[in-house]
């Protein structure tokens, strides 16, 4: 397991190096909404948003989490979506697969700090309301650099049986040591977050 929490951490940095090099020359806000009608989700980005595909392994069935983010000055705004597999949904492991997505993306940053989660709403496309969980972690990455990462999972059943991950996320550098509640209050995270609506 701890081998297959490893794998998930690295394709996760490296998707989020990925993202970074393609959209670094994108230095403005620009924001515009974006509708993923594959993907069965509309988002508020601050950029034209770029699209890459990860595959990660659990519980023996190779899962792929398709990614739509776009970097802006000193953040990264992320959008990703993984459809459970049948046999998955029927061995009812939706929870599981939370955990364990939940546990590969705070592992990024490593923190004294206890990481707790927060429950928070979220509204579909259509006004419903979804339960969902959000994490705010300070603390150091890889590169010894610290950054601020904002993450929100939740879990969407369509009335056809579908289900569907959503994992909507900023991880952003502190390079100036700024008051982090100013940051979580800005209205760049604002529009970001309140901009994403499942179908």
């Amino acid at each position: 397991m701890q081998n297959t929490i490893f794998m998930l951490i690295k394709r996760l940095l490296v998707a989020i190096v990925l993202f970074a090099s393609m959209t670094a020359c994108t230095p403005t806000y620009d924001w515009r909404t974006v509708r993923s009608d594959d993907l069965l989700y509309e988002a508020l980005y601050p950029g034209k948003p770029s699209r890459a595909e990860k595959s990660m392994l659990f519980q023996g069935q190779k899962l792929t989490m398709t990614m739509e983010a776009v970097k802006v000055k000193d953040a990264l705004y992320a959008v990703g979506v993984i459809q459970l597999p049948p046999d998955l949904k029927s061995l009812n492991l939706s929870n599981d697969l939370m955990s364990f997505i939940q546990t590969g993306m705070l592992s990024n940053l490593k923190t004294n700090q206890a990481i707790v989660a927060k429950p928070i709403m979220i509204k579909t496309y259509q006004g419903e309301s979804l339960s969902a969980s959000e994490w705010v972690v300070d603390g150091v990455g890889p590169d010894q650099q610290r950054r601020l990462m904002r993450l929100r999972l939740v879990q969407r059943t369509f009335p056809d049986g579908l289900v569907q991950i959503y994992q909507q996320s900023i991880l952003q550098s502190l390079n100036h040591e700024p008051a982090l509640e100013k940051i979580l209050s800005s209205d760049e995270h604002s529009m970001f977050l309140t901009g994403f609506k499942p179908y």
